[in-house]
């Protein structure tokens, strides 16, 4: 897993100064690099990918797709260029599932938590997310009776 800022720089014309068009309106956002290499034996198992980015405008992005190599790599990209909207990725989680549905592998980013729906059920207007961590508390917090 990786996470990137691309913008101007990223260009391989910023870093060897050759003209290119699109220094002139250059991609500008945030990437998601998502890599991995399957033992034989896991990879048979017709694995898909599920890849789910929580961005910082409170939006959900869900991926998914077909694992065809054992090694390979893909990369989601989120564009900075809307206006009014914060498409800065704030968290993420990355899942492999078997053809049977089971869960095979797990990636979280190290600020991912569940969302919990907290309100009634019947109306969905009056609906909240707020984020829970099942993280254990560190030795900094101290318990009071």
């Amino acid at each position: 897993m990786q996470q990137e800022w691309v913008d101007a720089r990223f260009l391989a014309s910023s870093k060897v100064g050759t003209p290119d068009p699109r220094q002139e309106s250059p991609p500008v956002g945030q990437r998601l690099i998502v890599a991995w290499d399957f033992p034989k034996s896991v990879f048979q198992e017709d694995l898909k990918l599920v890849t789910t980015v929580r961005l910082w405008n409170n939006t959900r992005e869900v991926f998914e797709e077909k694992i065809t190599r054992n090694r390979d790599v893909t990369a989601f990209f989120f564009s900075d260029k809307q206006e009014g909207q914060d498409l800065r990725i704030l968290t993420y989680r990355v899942q492999i599932f078997n053809a049977e549905g089971k869960e095979v592998r797990l990636w979280e980013h190290h600020l991912w938590t569940e969302l919990i729906e907290v309100g009634d059920s019947t109306s969905s207007a009056q609906r909240r997310s707020f984020s829970v961590s099942s993280q254990p508390m560190h030795e900094s917090v101290i318990e009071t009776p």
